[in-house]
């Protein structure tokens, strides 16, 4: 059986992965990322939203919240660059904050990927019904059970078989989604309606629709990109991951972001710019019924788009939400069960097995409750809090990290002004999901958040005095690399902390 290192100088050791280093190319990295952003199904379910607050310059709310987000992954790459691991966030600010506050990290991403799997595969079904409904008079609200149990077997599977395999269908999944929406963009440019094609979509003094705000829909289009980061914790995996990382990190957000302006503005045109108001107020899906005038038959494209999008976003949250599991077990944060791999691929099967175990409690749990409509809702609003959290501790780190670590390397820019612009505007988000309340059950998400918030303070306190503190020493570890030199005035003590394979090869 795998054996755990000994623990050592808090934040300053270095690790030799048993994952399947160096498994992964850029282009797989980059997908994981892009997939994980889901810009299909995220066209499909914010597109009308936004239009609803500022009407036809929903491509510039696109574009302002893109730029927003540009800065957060630029910080993001500061730290990806010196401080590959698995663990991701929790790495991240536990080396540069502080153990307790890596944890708490951790924490608050608990309410991000882990669960992000069950709600989305189980909505994917209700929005099938609910398109199929629209193009074919069929009603099939039996399809959510179907999509969220046939989904998680078989994004786990895949899981099992390897990062390699993974890393395939990523790139094909990713591609299949943007050609099919790019394609339906263009259609509408061609076949404009009424209105054409104008530049005034990106013109700020538009008339905004009644009780419509620029200022909201920047903040709500924000969250249009998270993802961008789950090609953090797959580090260990990846080729060159100090160069890859922040490389995939910065692609996946600069197309994600043309995505999102190119296909909200050739959707609007296929619509119709001079007739916007009904496409605000369509009760079904826009995006649907445009694909439906210019494609006919073959609108179903958008539906299997959709759900190749969700598919793909479930696969890279459940990829990412591994790793972490396994990084936290390996530095003993979790049960260090969690940190075992097995099999040739060199998977850590006992993390994938309990995100499999989320995804489906999650799923069923949440919807059976309040239904897949209702769980997303919430669900939605409570990932958009908790990660709201997990980005401004990243941002404290990269200042600490650049402050204290590497000042020498000091850019004002990207170490000091991105991170508080983008800080201070995830705040703002922060602020607008929950004031005021919003109706039930979404109104119940501040207090989940809070209510989680204490019950993980409680959890660091009772980890740190229970003589279960090995953890603190380790959990600042990082990959042994050799293009990631140690950082100015921090001691990187002897050899990289081996963690040798079980010697009779077997699955622990």
């Amino acid at each position: 059986m795998s054996t755990a290192p000994a623990p050592g100088p808090a934040g300053s050791g270095t690790i030799d992965t048993q994952l399947s280093k160096g498994a992964i190319g850029l282009p797989a990295v980059v997908m994981q990322a892009l997939t994980h952003v889901a810009p299909a199904a995220g066209a499909i379910v914010t597109v009308q939203f936004i239009a609803q607050l500022v009407g036809l310059t929903t491509p510039l709310a696109f574009l302002i919240a893109f730029l927003i987000c540009l800065m957060l992954a630029a910080s993001l790459t500061q730290l990806a660059k010196h401080l590959p691991s698995a663990g991701g966030y929790y790495t991240y600010v536990s080396r540069t904050v502080g153990p307790r506050a890596g944890f708490m990290t951790a924490w608050m991403y608990f309410l991000y990927d882990p669960i992000q799997g069950g709600m989305n595969l189980a909505f994917a079904g209700f929005f099938m019904n609910s398109v199929l409904g629209t193009l074919y008079g069929v009603s099939a609200p039996w399809l959510w059970p179907i999509t969220l149990l046939v989904g998680t077997i078989l994004i786990t599977f895949l899981m099992y078989r390897g990062i390699q395999l993974s890393g395939k269908v990523l790139v094909i999944l990713g591609m299949v989604e943007i050609l099919i929406f790019v394609a339906l963009a263009l259609s509408g440019f061609v076949h404009s309606g009424s209105g054409g094609v104008s530049l005034s979509v990106f013109n700020p003094a538009n008339k905004l629709p009644n009780g419509g705000s620029m200022f909201l829909a920047v903040v709500f289009s924000i969250f249009a990109f998270t993802g961008f980061e789950a090609c953090v914790p797959l580090a260990e995996e990846a080729r060159l991951p100090t160069r890859n990382i922040p490389r995939a990190i910065m692609i996946s957000i600069i197309v994600g972001g043309l995505f999102y302006v190119f296909v909200s503005w050739g959707v609007i045109s296929g619509w119709g710019s001079a007739g916007l108001s009904s496409f605000e107020s369509s009760s079904a899906n826009p995006i649907v019924l445009v694909a439906k005038q210019l494609w006919g038959g073959l609108a179903v494209l958008v539906l299997l788009a959709y759900l190749n999008s969700i598919f793909g976003a479930c696969f890279a949250g459940n990829n990412a939400a591994s790793r972490v599991f396994f990084g936290m077990g390996r530095s003993r944060a979790l049960p260090e069960a969690l940190g075992k791999v097995g099999g040739q691929a060199r998977t850590p099967t006992n993390a994938i097995t309990l995100q499999a175990f989320l995804t489906l409690a999650v799923g069923f749990g949440m919807s059976l409750l309040l239904g897949p409509a209702n769980q997303l809702y919430l669900l939605a609003t409570v990932i958009t809090l908790g990660l709201s959290l997990v980005y401004i501790a990243g941002n404290v780190g990269v200042m600490s990290y650049y402050l204290r670590e590497r000042r020498s390397e000091l850019n004002w820019l990207l170490h000091i002004i991105f991170p508080v612009a983008s800080s201070i505007a995830i705040v703002v988000v922060c602020y607008k999901s929950v004031v005021p309340l919003p109706a039930w059950p979404v109104n119940l998400a501040p207090f989940i958040t809070a209510g989680w918030v204490v019950l993980g303070l409680i959890v660091v306190a009772v980890l740190s005095r229970s003589g279960r503190a090995a953890w603190l020493t380790r959990a600042g570890d990082v990959l042994a690399t050799s293009d990631a030199g140690p950082a100015e005035g921090v001691a990187h003590h002897g050899t990289a902390r081996p963690l040798p394979a079980d010697p009779a090869g077997e699955a622990p």
